[in-house]
């Protein structure tokens, strides 16, 4: 590569199901979104999504074993607008962005929910995060709502 070059390798990984292997490497990807959890946390919530009618959770997988990435998916219904699938959750790591990583695993989730016939995908992002929304533009997601999140402890 010429220095000074926009061209960016690609890395060449295997996206597959989620294990229970892959909890330690999950949470530590999923604090660099800033999401505190420990791989017990994650393998203790990948048991209650092991339905997968409702859920998918994909890892991408480097060819020397190391996870360089997760992404969620979980089927959406609603009154109102019918079902879709919606990314819950993504995370590529932060030394290896930009090399086609993200994409395997969108394409993942959108083939997951194409099988049971989603004709939709959405994905919701902090309003601070504006290269990961530049990224869903880039792979073909429209902006397509402005909102706030209200919660509440139970």
């Amino acid at each position: 590569m010429n220095p000074g070059s926009d061209v960016t390798l690609q890395l060449a990984c295997t996206v597959r199901p989620a294990q229970p292997k892959d909890c330690d490497a999950m949470a530590y990807l999923a604090v660099q979104l800033g999401y505190e959890c420990t791989g017990r946390e994650v393998q203790e919530r990948l048991s209650e999504m092991q339905d997968p009618t409702h859920f998918a959770v994909f890892v991408a997988e480097l060819d020397d074993g190391q996870l360089a990435g997760w992404i969620g998916a979980y089927l959406f219904q609603s009154v109102e607008t019918g079902s879709c699938a919606e990314i819950n959750g993504m995370v590529v790591e932060q030394s290896i962005r930009s090399r086609g990583i993200g994409r395997a695993l969108l394409h993942a989730a959108e083939e997951w929910g194409r099988s049971f016939g989603c004709n939709e995908i959405s994905v919701r992002s902090n309003v601070k995060r504006d290269r990961a929304h530049q990224f869903y533009a880039k792979n073909g997601y429209q902006h397509v709502k402005t909102q706030k999140e209200f919660r509440k402890s139970l």
